[in-house]
């Protein structure tokens, strides 16, 4: 069949994506490079998560935690099927992030990573410390997993 909808998407996350959320992260979060969320979780906070989608399959996803009070957001849970890191998908999902933290007036956007820290700096991100992240974030930060803090202007 022919169709005029397009096979890849950008788009906010839905419910019936959460499987294929889990599928993407659940190995990240196994090796420590994502911070565990679990289904319930997913399910809590779809509508702060974008996804990728090709064809029906989950390859891509991102989330937005916002801090008006501060005006940042946390950028976090950033995963990019394997065999499509090099495609620009986490550009992608970062700027559709970006867009969304200005549409609700976010000024700078923070991440935490343990392994991504050379991406973020590709992005323009810049390395800072615990003390830059908002008050709230701050009481949350676990010191023994020792994620570096990124803050980038949107």
């Amino acid at each position: 069949m022919i169709t005029a909808d397009p096979l890849e998407q950008l788009r906010p996350a839905r419910i019936e994506d959460v499987g294929g959320m889990l599928a993407l992260i659940e190995p990240l979060e196994a090796d420590g490079t994502l911070v565990k969320r679990g289904r319930e979780r997913l399910e809590r906070e779809i509508g702060n998560f974008h996804v990728i989608e090709h064809d029906g399959v989950i390859l891509g996803c991102a989330a937005l935690y916002p801090f008006p009070a501060d005006k940042s957001a946390e950028l976090a849970c950033l995963a990019v099927a394997p065999e499509y890191r090099d495609a620009g998908y986490g550009e992608r999902l970062l700027q559709a992030c970006a867009a969304r933290a200005r549409a609700q007036k976010i000024r700078r956007l923070f991440a935490l990573t343990t392994r991504a820290a050379h991406w973020f700096l590709a992005q323009g991100f810049r390395e800072t410390d615990v003390s830059a992240l908002p008050q709230r974030r701050q009481s949350l930060y676990n010191w023994r997993r020792g994620s570096k803090v990124f803050l980038k202007r949107v």
